[in-house]
């Protein structure tokens, strides 16, 4: 996540370094009807940094050998078509269908009895996700060729890679189930240039179901509940 931020704050230098400062000084608009269309398309490119949220049982035997259960998260990246329809003057909805790359691991510290010791054990999960939110997108006013924004709205996945229902080849992967519902909360930018309008966004996904899959293992039975936590940094062409 610092590194998503990083990258985010050195998208803001760039463009305000590099954005037209002269076209900016004389008041000369780019694109001055582009927010009056009823719908425009586009496309986004993007990095992601996959992780999980978990939450372990309550009440643990005294017997369980599993310590600690952490989540590692991963960096992955995006490609989506931009559809925008405009609903008023600072409202906008829109339909961002992509496909998203990335993975997530879980690392186990399990405590061995006979050998009264300690080891670990970290379990991969790969995803390859066909992404389909639905998004309302409340924006500033414009000011001259830049313009502010929120993002709030939900999103539908199905993870391509999933592995659930084959069966257990390698003990190095945790299989997850292949549907996700998440709630999406993001802000960005957008600079009108002459051709094209450029916007920059940081946006997280949080999921609302148990994405884990349950094989009656210490390393399922000693998670509760698997969420998947998503933050992007995003890069619009419309």
């Amino acid at each position: 996540m610092i590194q998503l931020l990083r990258y985010f704050l050195f998208s803001v230098l760039l463009l305000l370094v590099f954005s037209p400062v002269k076209a900016q000084d004389q008041g000369i608009e780019n694109l001055p009807r582009f927010d009056m269309r009823t719908v425009h398309f586009g496309f986004t490119l993007g990095f992601n940094n996959m992780d999980f949220t978990i939450k372990r049982p309550e009440s643990i035997s005294s017997t369980d050998s599993v310590l600690t259960v952490i989540p590692e998260s991963q960096y992955g990246f995006q490609i989506a078509i931009v559809s925008d329809l405009r609903i008023g003057n600072n409202l906008n909805l829109r339909f961002v269908p992509g496909l998203s790359f990335g993975g997530r691991n879980i690392h186990y510290e399990i405590y061995q009895s006979y050998l009264d010791s300690v080891f670990s054990v970290t379990k991969k999960t790969e995803s390859t996700f066909l992404d389909f939110p639905l998004l309302f997108k409340y924006k500033t006013n414009r000011i001259n060729n830049f313009r502010a924004y929120v993002l709030f709205g939900g999103k539908y996945s199905i993870d391509l890679a999933s592995q659930s229902k084959k069966k257990q080849e390698d003990d190095a992967f945790l299989k997850l189930l292949p549907n996700d519902f998440s709630v999406e909360l993001g802000t960005g930018f957008e600079i009108y240039l002459e051709y094209f309008k450029f916007g920059v966004e940081l946006r997280m996904s949080y999921g609302i179901p148990d994405m884990l899959k349950r094989e009656n293992t210490i390393y399922t039975n000693n998670i509760e509940s698997l969420r998947s936590k998503i933050f992007w940094l995003c890069f619009t062409f419309e």
